[in-house]
């Protein structure tokens, strides 16, 4: 008798999928996609070769050869086992929804509610440094991302100092670009191993099962919401749920994230009790999913899941599919909501006040200055919101990007997005390890759907959802060079 794996692999479908795999893998773009960057760091890279002419031959020697072997804090127990066990900083990070949660319920809303996450990145810059120091400058990883965002940085800075009538606002509003990229380098610096990565990767899954859960809770007890949140037009939706996030499209930006990372865990556990974790964890992230009523994040995680599945499980098209066809059935309000949203209802409330009537606003901004824009954080986000009178969400951070930054500014944005997901698709290919490699994959997936939810919401304004993108591409593009076990220090 066959074996339902048997039978995939032999069916139509499947050979479908193969070829199409095989026409993408000797493509033109998917070679220039596996192809380094011109700009790639290294021994004969831009910033090594700005690195040689720029420093002494002996500072360099030092830099390279490190503290512990040039005698200098050789025999510090406590530096050593600092260096050893910064990755650990990781945890709080993948604990952020709660963390945040739990600062703003407190007594302390507005001190260190609202610095928090600030001093976490300061302290994870200042352990990759001291890791660095410590073990030689020739341990730091050179990424394909080094010069993007240094080109990003300085074309963002100077669209400021040209274009910011008013300093503290122009502040405010570029650091949404700036200050949470700096996340990245955290990502790829603090691990050390396969092993500690896909920890941290659990863990984080393991939170987002909390918040689901949480969300699920809400929805069953029929939590009561904002008006703004519902549209009286649809059927079958008496209440979003939001869980510790506040937001139930932010909410569904970040389980469309983290649940592409708990079906890597489902295929890659070595034990039944960790499968039967991660898919209850699927299960709970999926259904939280739906009970947001977000058809931005359904159409970004179904999008990331298909990218996950077409780069290392083609048979996960097989139980997507089923869920597209199940969904409506098990939750009549999943039909209603996307239903309307092809309605004349919806379309007239959308040229009216909502959507499309923002996206309109935010292109005749573009047309009044479309260079410099308008200048940063005084059109369609949340430091508008506070400081311009009259202002509002545009709920497309691209449009955003352009209307502030103008056109320079979103060529800058969507080159270093398009190069920082390149080096995501590059990480995946290069990482040798089946379980690195899936749990790539699926990093590459879930970044895919915040990019792709970011057409329809202003997700990256969010610190929570900035932070974990730069710190997860981090970890991607960190993944295949990191070795399985623990190797000496």
């Amino acid at each position: 008798m066959l074996k339902p794996v048997e039978i995939y692999s032999s069916s139509s479908c499947c050979r479908f999928f193969r070829a199409v795999r095989e026409a993408w893998h000797h493509s033109a773009f998917a070679r220039w996609l596996r192809r380094e960057p011109v700009w790639l760091t290294g021994k004969s890279g831009f910033v090594q070769l700005t690195w040689s002419a720029a420093v002494p031959a002996g500072w360099r020697s030092r830099a390279a050869q490190g503290l512990h072997n040039t005698g200098t804090f050789a025999g510090s127990s406590l530096l050593r086992t600092i260096v050893k066990n910064a990755w650990l900083l990781l945890f709080p990070l993948g604990a952020y929804p709660l963390i945040d949660y739990a600062l703003r319920r407190g007594e302390i809303q507005g001190g260190l509610a609202g610095t928090w996450d600030e001093l976490l990145l300061l302290a994870g810059l200042v352990l990759v440094a001291v890791r660095i120091a410590y073990r030689g400058l020739g341990t730091y990883r050179y990424t394909e991302l080094e010069v993007p965002l240094f080109v990003y940085f300085g074309v963002f800075l100077f669209l400021f100092l040209i274009r910011s009538p008013e300093t503290a606002v122009g502040i405010e509003g570029v650091r949404v670009y700036l200050e949470y990229i700096f996340w990245f380098f955290v990502g790829t610096g603090l691990l050390d191993t396969g092993r500690q990565a896909r920890v941290f990767l659990a863990w984080f899954v393991f939170v987002c099962t909390v918040v689901a859960l949480y969300g699920i809770g809400q929805y069953i007890a029929g939590v009561p919401v904002p008006s703004t949140w519902l549209d009286q037009a649809e059927a079958g939706v008496r209440t979003r749920a939001f869980s510790v996030i506040g937001s139930p499209n932010v909410l569904g930006s970040l389980l469309a994230l983290c649940l592409p990372l708990s079906i890597a865990g489902f295929y890659t556990a070595g034990c039944w009790r960790r499968r039967a974790g991660y898919a209850l964890a699927a299960a709970a992230m999926a259904l939280c999913l739906v009970f947001t009523f977000s058809r931005g994040a359904w159409l970004a995680v179904f999008l990331g899941l298909v990218l996950f599945a077409l780069i290392s499980k083609p048979g996960l098209l097989w139980a997507l599919g089923a869920a597209v066809l199940l969904a409506p059935v098990a939750s009549p309000g999943i039909t209603g909501r996307l239903l309307y949203l092809f309605s004349f209802s919806y379309l007239a409330s959308s040229y009216r006040s909502g959507r499309i009537a923002r996206w309109q606003a935010a292109l005749e901004r573009l047309s009044l200055h479309p260079l410099a824009g308008e200048g940063f954080g005084r059109f369609g986000g949340a430091v508008a919101t506070r400081a311009i009178p009259g202002s509002f969400y545009v709920d497309n951070f691209y449009l955003k990007t352009a209307a502030e930054g103008g056109l320079i500014g979103l060529a800058t944005f969507l080159w270093v997005i398009f190069a920082a997901w390149r080096a995501g698709y590059r990480a995946v290919r290069a990482a040798a390890q089946p379980a690195s490699k899936m749990f790539a994959a699926a990093c590459l997936g879930g970044l895919t759907a915040v990019l792709l939810h970011n057409f329809v919401e202003n997700i990256f304004e969010t610190p929570l959802m900035s932070t974990l993108f730069w710190l997860l591409l981090g970890v991607l593009v960190a993944l295949p060079h990191l070795p399985a076990e623990e190797g000496r220090d």
